[in-house]
């Protein structure tokens, strides 16, 4: 009987993005439609026999894999009152070996703008039974056939009430269509210009060679939470844009204290007090703190002659435009041309002229006036040249003739000894490309032009190093498809410091001047705890609208209105650094309301955001290859001394630690410390203080995915996920919910089974656990480090903030009290293993072991020093009990509680006499106990291990015999080889995969192993007095492996009497056997047999040359082997010695 869900419905291919109605429905090769029945849980396909029924599904059904069938039915479109059906055609499908196309005339009559998404998908469902997913289609638009007939009468909603007003038109069957290309919104055209009649338009000069500017960075700032604002501005100019500083609060009661900026040795000192000057206002350097200095980046001391010199990209505009209060007659214009520049997402600063320096920009927009010029005009014009900006005069009100032939308008301005210098500067600002108003143009016309204008001086002047990064940038610009009609979202995913912003940044103004209204909300999740959902909200849609924040803000803006405003406008919006859904949830439904051609892009780390917020595509960031990691890894002035040789090896090993991280590589060229000692504790796995990534890194976390990232970066990096998820689901934590959303938010990495993480991931993770507390190791939750916990057990400084301690013993010699753990009641997590064995190293316990925690979950102790574990360990918590080669004779000596034990392994403790009773390991599932040789009997407690899977006795060689394993459903591996004593053949469960018998003194295999139905290897290696191996064993259907090397007392191989169609590996080495039965042919799946040492081996059947296997002869007696040779070209291999 089919399982519920247990089978689902796949489209093999969707419709086009967009189709038309009264249009055939196929696919965008042309193609028809197909579905596919698939097995849920494998993705094969099943041949059944089905009948299907194809519907109309609104857009926002969510994707497959979440949908039910109520919200599958819930969403199927419905015929609109007085409207034929939406879907007409032949709607049934027949799966013919899990197979059907869609066949017939099957279109829609109505286009999809009357629903609300503005797009349709195609769903298909079984109409007899139930128990099968539904298949879901790809969205897309379905439009009006051009010039064809169409159903759809679109109603233009009355708007007025909403700031929108309809001029009717008097016609005749298009009205509607009229009504709505005369839609406007309310308010007043802006002011035309008064246009002096000697106007002229200059003639535009080549573009500039953007310059590389002098960078000033300020780096850390102590203030007061209540001075913070008004320092960032006071350093540079900028009110919002501190997201570069890094600001550490000092005490309420602190004042502004100190500005450490880093210096550049050949800088002067004249130099650097005027850096200090400009960046503080402080008019003496003698005043400055002691430990204040300076570097300037990309840039010499050349560019420093002039006191306005350009700051770090903190302070930065896009364009400035620069007036005289109450010398421009129309004040609209400049408000107008702010907005038209701020729709384009470019950062406008209007800049009365009432301070000497202008703000740092890119483009610097002057006002030149009868009665105004700018006071510093001789300076920004002498300072063109060492700027990398681009300068625009507008004539207001005057000619650029009339600018230079009367003195008046420069000669109260100039000095005495100056008047040559202005003439100069008044010359140069009217041989600009620039602007003067004209009559035959309009004013939206002329801010078009100047728009445009600054917006291709910023992209040709856009110059961020994203080194390596060209072909990336290349490919998500193919993911836009900026000339695709269809509304498009992607994602642009990736590990913190990887160049999302970048990336994104870089596309924005390569493209945003192809847009209408351009938004970047950069740092949204920032923003978000900043102002609040709402405020950042109400920043979008005021941009998105055009209008101030408050309007939006104390307006009750129905989504009616939204869609008709939104969807004319072809838009652009870049939402950066999205932790969680909830950053966007607020605004998210109003995306889909944009016009034709709009591109929305989404950056963050956490991949389910894309998913929520129903991207097309997702790009994931990938790290820079390894010679643009070398390029972009700048040794810097603190790594001068290193030699050629030692430098290759230091970089070499920083860029692996980085993994090609840009902000990590940037982090290493910068740093103060030298790379031989950042070598010596990345090779240490130490904490490590990366900024930008230690404050990021844990950001958006749970409390869960924290505690398993940390647990990951401290303990478990690069071990089995199973293994770890076993540890983590005891301590509490939802292991694979938490490994999911972590590898969702490029914290973690899963592969082959093995849980890992960057390198300097597991640093940053691992220096979050140190700041905890600086100071005192004792008062961290996770303990690593040799010579901290030797420390902590030393001076008795352990407490219950401890969770976890891995201590590598290969360094270490102390030894330790008797109450060492007695603070430690938190532990969870105890681990001392040797790395490297070194003799008379450890931890000892002179004066024995009275306490460990009952939280612990997970005890390994490699060497265990003494005979027993604390009488009053009680360990009804443990999961994994390690104890390899331990003093141990006996655990402890009552009954304990051991139901959540899940591993114990006490491998090669060879003073081990007893096992304790394991009734109560109900959830046992390993049993490890290899090379216990005092281990004489073990306890019939095991037949009740109801959930054993692998028991290891391998050389226990004083164990006789060993328990029936015939009840033990769950157990796969047995390995009893080395059990020099064992004679007889044990009872097994019949579910054994793998039996390991090899070194016992066994005689004889009883027919009954063919109850192993399930046997796959067959291991009886050095059974030297094994004499019989029975005919039934050709009954074992799944046996792959059998090895019977080194069984010399063996002389027959057994007559088969049926096919063994899993065998592939034979082992036949340094056995008794002359020859095999004609029988071996039955070897059907055989690919190698080995014939080592088979010194009596003088025949192999003829029929056995048919078969095609790997062959290895060696050491035997060639001359009675020679008639066989010439067959020897039938095998794929042979090896003959």
């Amino acid at each position: 009987m089919l399982q519920p869900r247990a089978w689902k419905l796949r489209f093999v291919n969707s419709p086009p993005p967009m189709i038309f109605t009264f249009s055939r429905i196929e696919a965008e090769d042309g193609s028809p439609i197909a579905i596919e029945l698939l097995d849920a849980a494998t993705n094969a396909r099943v041949t059944s026999e089905l009948r299907l029924e194809i519907v109309a599904l609104n857009a926002d059904i969510a994707e497959e894999s979440f949908t039910t069938t109520e919200e599958f039915n819930r969403n199927i479109l419905r015929p609109r009152q007085g409207k034929p059906p939406l879907l007409v055609g032949d709607l049934t499908v027949t799966l013919k070996d899990g197979v059907g196309v869609v066949n017939g005339d099957v279109t829609f009559t109505e286009n999809s703008r009357w629903t609300r998404c503005r797009m349709f998908r195609l769903g298909a469902k079984v109409t007899q039974q139930g128990g099968v997913a539904e298949a879901i289609s790809r969205a897309f638009v379905c439009r009006d056939r051009p010039g064809g007939e169409s159903y759809s009468d679109f109603k233009v909603d009355d708007m007025t009430k909403h700031g929108v007003k309809e001029s009717s038109s008097p016609g005749g069957g298009n009205q509607q269509q009229k009504q709505r290309r005369q839609l406007q919104i309310r308010g007043h055209r802006p002011s035309p210009l008064s246009v002096n009649k000697d106007s002229h338009v200059i003639k535009k000069p080549p573009t500039l060679t953007p310059r590389e500017p002098v960078v000033v960075s300020p780096k850390v700032v102590h203030t007061t939470m209540s001075d913070f604002r008004s320092v960032v501005h006071r350093l540079t100019g900028a009110n919002n844009s501190v997201s570069e500083l890094q600001f550490s609060a000092s005490s309420p009661s602190t004042d502004y204290e100190v500005i450490v900026i880093y210096r550049r040795g050949d800088i002067t000192n004249d130099a650097f007090v005027k850096v200090v000057q400009r960046l503080t206002g402080i008019p003496n350097s003698a005043s400055l703190p002691l430990n204040s200095y300076v570097e300037i980046e990309k840039g010499s001391s050349k560019y420093l002659q002039d006191t306005e010199l350009s700051t770090s990209a903190i302070g930065e505009y896009d364009v400035v435009i620069r007036y005289m209060r109450g010398c421009i007659s129309k004040g609209d214009f400049i408000s107008h041309l702010r907005a038209a520049l701020c729709r384009r997402g470019v950062s406008v600063r209007q800049d009365i002229d009432e301070v000497y320096t202008v703000p740092e920009c890119r483009v610097l927009i002057i006002f030149l006036t009868s009665t105004y010029v700018p006071s510093n005009l001789v300076n920004i014009v002498e300072q063109q040249s060492k700027k990398p900006r681009v300068v625009y005069p507008i004539f207001y009100g005057i000619s650029p003739s009339d600018l230079i032939t009367n003195s008046e308008y420069y000669e109260s301005f100039s000095l005495q000894d100056e008047p040559k210098r202005w003439q100069a500067a008044l010359e140069k600002i009217t041989q600009m490309h620039g602007y003067i108003l004209t009559t035959d143009k309009s004013e939206s016309d002329f801010i078009d032009e100047i728009v445009n204008d600054a917006l291709e001086v910023l992209r040709s002047n856009y110059k961020k190093n994203i080194i390596g990064m060209d072909t990336q940038i290349k490919e998500i610009l193919s993911l836009l498809c900026i000339e695709s009609q269809d509304v498009r979202r992607i994602g642009i995913w990736g590990a913190v410091g990887i160049g999302k912003t970048a990336v994104s940044e870089e596309i924005f103004h390569r493209i945003s001047v192809q847009y209408e209204t351009c938004v970047f909300l950069k740092d949204l999740h920032k923003e978000v705890e900043l102002k609040g959902y709402d405020a950042v909200r109400e920043e979008l849609l005021s941009k998105l609208l055009e209008v101030e924040p408050d309007v939006v803000r104390t307006s009750n803006i129905k989504t009616s209105f939204l869609r008709n405003r939104l969807q004319r406008k072809r838009v652009l919006v870049v939402l950066d650094d999205v932790k969680d859904f909830r950053d966007v949830e607020t605004f998210v439904g109003t995306l889909i309301y944009f016009g034709p051609r709009s591109r929305i892009i989404i950056t963050s780390r956490n991949r389910h955001v894309f998913v929520l917020c129903k991207t097309d595509h997702v790009y994931e960031v990938k790290p820079l290859e390894f010679p643009n990691s070398l390029h972009l890894l700048n040794p810097g002035i603190f790594q001068s001394g290193l030699s050629p040789e030692l430098y290759k090896t230091l970089s070499l090993e920083l860029v692996k630690f980085s993994n090609g991280n840009p902000q990590v590589l940037q982090f290493l060229s910068r740093s103060s410390r030298e790379w031989k000692s950042l070598s010596q504790e990345i090779q240490k796995s130490s904490a490590i203080y990366i900024p930008g990534i230690f404050e990021r890194s844990c950001c958006g976390l749970d409390e869960n995915e924290k505690s398993i990232f940390l647990d990951i970066a401290c303990f478990f990096r690069k071990m089995d996920k199973d293994d770890v998820a076993m540890l983590l689901d005891g301590c509490g934590f939802s292991a694979h919910i938490g490994f999911k959303n972590l590898v969702d938010k490029s914290l973690l990495t899963i592969s082959h089974n093995t849980v890992d993480m960057l390198w300097f991931l597991q640093a940053t993770g691992r220096e979050i656990v140190r700041q905890e507390s600086i100071d005192r190791p004792g008062d961290r939750s996770r303990l690593w480090n040799a010579e901290d916990i030797r420390d902590v057990f030393l001076d008795n400084t352990g407490t219950s903030a401890i969770e976890g301690l891995f201590l590598d013993m290969s360094q270490l010699k102390f030894d330790a009290s008797p109450n060492v753990f007695d603070k430690m009641c938190n532990l969870r997590l105890l681990k001392f293993y040797f790395s490297e064995l070194i003799e008379n190293h450890g931890v000892s316990l002179p004066q024995g072991l009275e306490y460990l925690p009952t939280k612990l979950r997970l005890l390994h102790w490699e060497y265990y020093p003494i005979s027993s574990l604390p009488q009053c360990f009680d360990p009804k918590n443990l999961i994994e009990l390690n104890m390899p080669n331990s003093c141990v004779k006996k655990l402890w000596k009552d009954k304990k509680s051991l139901e959540n034990l899940k591993k114990m392994r006490l491998s090669y403790s060879y003073q081990l006499t007893k096992l304790p009773r394991l009734t109560s390991a109900q959830n046992l599932e390993l049993l490890d106990l290899e090379g216990c040789k005092s281990l004489v009997s073990i306890s019939h407690s095991i037949c009740y291990l109801k959930k054993l899977v692998s028991l290891n006795l391998k050389d226990c060689s004083n164990l006789e015999s060993v328990p029936s394993t015939s009840d033990l459903e769950s157990l796969e591996v047995l390995n009893l080889s080395g059990c020099s004593k064992l004679e007889n053949f044990p009872e097994i469960s019949p579910n054994v995969k793998e039996l390991y018998l090899g070194g016992t003194v066994i005689q004889e295999i009883p027919s009954s192993i063919k109850n192993l139905v399930l046997l796959e290897k067959l291991d009886l290696e050095n059974s030297r007095r094994l004499v019989i191996l029975p005919t039934s064993i050709c009954k074992l259907k799944h046996l792959e492996t059998l090895n019977l090397s080194g069984c010399s007392s063996l002389e027959n191989f057994p007559d088969l009497s049926r096919n063994m169609k899993c065998l592939k590996y034979l082992d036949l080495s340094r056995t008794a056997i002359r020859e095999l039965p004609s029988s071996i042919s039955y070897l059907t799946a055989l690919e190698e047999v080995r014939f080592v040492g088979c010194k009596s081996l003088v025949r192999l059947p003829d029929n056995a040359w048919s078969l095609r296997f790997k062959v290895e002869f060696r050491q035997i007696d060639t001359e009675k082997f020679s008639k066989l040779w010439n067959r020897f070209g039938w095998l794929k291999k042979v090896h003959i010695s």
